[in-house]
């Protein structure tokens, strides 16, 4: 649980990797969601205390990253960016479906595609992406300006 819970946490404090399916992975998500639900404390209290330990450490394992190789750390936190893009996508057409157990239609294999119709709501989404783009610019630029202290 102590080893599950710092993995975890380290997924989760970088961009584009979610902790839960982390825990997936690792077998653990539903044993800690059971243990959220019956309110199992002592599982709980050495899985945040391996949580704690994975923050500590791997937060300071990125400050290192940072301080000594600024560029290939920052190229290597935009790839995870990039490539979460591709699932969080908002417009996706779906090529295959499975029935589930209940008897639902999922979505099994899906493309991502394009707006067909231009509507407000996708006017307002690229107007907000360029605002932060520009924002993140002008940061930067009040940034450049300052003395490192």
């Amino acid at each position: 649980m102590f080893l599950s819970g710092a993995i975890a946490i380290c997924a989760m404090i970088l961009p584009g990797i979610s902790g839960s399916f982390i825990l997936l992975l690792l077998g653990k998500y539903q044993f800690i969601l059971t243990a959220v639900v019956t309110r199992d404390l002592v599982t709980l209290f050495i899985f945040s205390c391996g949580c704690g330990f994975g923050l500590l450490s791997f937060s300071r394992l990125l400050r290192w990253l940072l301080h000594h190789y600024h560029n290939i750390t920052v190229a290597a936190l935009i790839g995870l960016m990039i490539g979460s893009l591709r699932k969080v996508w908002p417009w996706k057409e779906t090529v295959e479906t499975y029935i589930d157990r209940h008897g639902i239609a999922k979505p099994l294999v899906q493309n991502n595609t394009l707006p067909e119709t231009m509507n407000p709501e996708v006017g307002f989404a690229i107007a907000l992406t360029i605002v932060g783009f520009v924002l993140v610019l002008v940061l930067d630029k009040m940034d450049t300006g300052r003395d490192e202290v």
